[in-house]
Parts: C-alpha cells; sequence; structure tokens
C-alpha cells in the first residue's frame, strides 16, 4: 500500500513539475493553444543517395489571450541515421512563421518572423537523423471582429543542390 501511495505522489509531482516548465518557457501558458499537424516527405535534392528522404512533421499553432494572437511552429526532422554528423543544408535554411488575418479568399499576413537556427539544428542530426525546432512566438494585437490563423513555411536550402531555398508550405492552424 505504502508503494502505491508513494508513486500516486511521485505522478502528481511530476505533472506539477512538468506543467510549472511548459508555463514557464513560453509567452503564455501552451494549452490554450489550437494546433494542426502536417507532414512531408522530402527527397535530399543534393543526395545521390537512395536513401535520403526526410520526414517533417510540423504542428503549427496560434490562440488569442489577453487581446494578442501568439503564433508559433514545432517541426520533427526524422532523417536518414547516415546522414546524422553532415551538413544538409546550407545557413539560409530558416522556418517562417506567419500571423494570417482570416478572410474570404487569400488569407493576408498581418506579422511574421522567421526562425533562425533551423540549419544548425538539421546539421546536427542526432545519431538516429533526427532533431526538432520551435519558432520564435509571433504575438499581433488584432483589430476586432476577425479571426486569425499561424501559418508555416519551411524555406531549405539543401547542400549540394545549387538551387537555393525552396519553401515547403505546410497546413495552417485552426483560427482563433
Amino acid at each position: 500500500m505504502r508503494i502505491a501511495r508513494t508513486l500516486t505522489v511521485g505522478a502528481a509531482t511530476a505533472a506539477l513539475v512538468t506543467g510549472f516548465t511548459v508555463l514557464g518557457t513560453g509567452t503564455a501558458s501552451a494549452a490554450s493553444y489550437r494546433c494542426t499537424t502536417s507532414s512531408k516527405t522530402i527527397d535530399h535534392p543534393g543526395s545521390t543517395a537512395t536513401w535520403d528522404d526526410f520526414d517533417f512533421k510540423v504542428s503549427t499553432c496560434a490562440k488569442r489571450e489577453g487581446g494578442y494572437i501568439y503564433t508559433k511552429f514545432t517541426v520533427n526532422v526524422d532523417g536518414p541515421p547516415g546522414f546524422s554528423g553532415y551538413n544538409v543544408v546550407n545557413y539560409g535554411t530558416r522556418g517562417l512563421i506567419q500571423t494570417k488575418k482570416s478572410v474570404s479568399g487569400t488569407d493576408p499576413v498581418v506579422k511574421y518572423a522567421y526562425g533562425p537556427g533551423l540549419a544548425d539544428k538539421m546539421n546536427s542530426l542526432n545519431g538516429y537523423g533526427n532533431t526538432s525546432y520551435t519558432s520564435p512566438t509571433v504575438k499581433h494585437k488584432p483589430a476586432s471582429g476577425y479571426r486569425y490563423l499561424g501559418d508555416t513555411v519551411l524555406q531549405i536550402d539543401w547542400k549540394d543542390d545549387g538551387k537555393g531555398r525552396k519553401s515547403y508550405n505546410f497546413s495552417a492552424s485552426p483560427t482563433v
């Protein structure tokens, strides 16, 4: 009986600490973000290897809190294990998070931020060929009466393909 009680208290403590960690790392609590996750498999165009596909899983998020709209994205990269320790992209590689006003037709961008550090993350794959990256959070004071959403574009400059940045669009967040 004593062991079960200790485990329950330990689990509650872990949940409490995790909750504080989540709340302490962002501009606002992560619990109220509304997110959409989408995936793409992209063949490394500068590589001649047959096993050079990179799987990108992007979660694009938005929330409305305290009179502001917050948008951000997280990307999980699953690359080939053999690429660990090699530069797979050039340093022009970046992530773009956009806050858009939801309207009929094309949603206009009202604010955006480029995320530095995506190239460093992709060029530092772990032994399994994986990495993750979180964009900066965009904070926008919206006009009343409109809904907004987050949109993600990965702009990847693949090593050795000579074509510069190529844009890969991912699904937008739900509107907030």
